[in-house]
């Protein structure tokens, strides 16, 4: 083999290694359950590969939390200033939506 054969197959080599560490590195970016507690108490773990929709009770009343397209969001609460709903959409690990006033705690791991 000569000199420039050795030098392709090893820049393809390292081509490939650095696209699959790439791949698992963003593939584990993404959460894949979602926890929803109230209060101390977790009211559910669910995948956020199938779409539902979760009604929470809390001390104010019924919180809406939306799993959809490996997303969650706080549809609605009953809070007052509604910063858990602009919130927005949440998809990878460690990221949550908190609803202080009626004590809903979405977490995704």
């Amino acid at each position: 083999m000569k000199k420039s054969d050795i030098i392709f197959i090893l820049l393809a080599a390292a081509l490939i290694g650095g696209a699959f560490l790439a791949f698992e590195l963003i593939s584990n970016s993404y959460g894949r359950t979602i926890v929803i507690e109230q209060g101390n108490e977790v009211v559910g773990s669910y995948p956020l590969s199938e779409d539902r929709t979760v009604e929470v009770q809390g001390p104010l009343g019924i919180s809406t939390v939306i799993i959809e397209h490996r997303e969650v969001y706080m549809a609605d609460s009953p809070c007052s200033n509604k910063i858990c709903i602009d919130m927005g959409h949440i998809s990878e690990k460690g990221d949550s939506i908190i609803c202080l006033p009626n004590r809903v705690y979405i977490t995704i791991q």
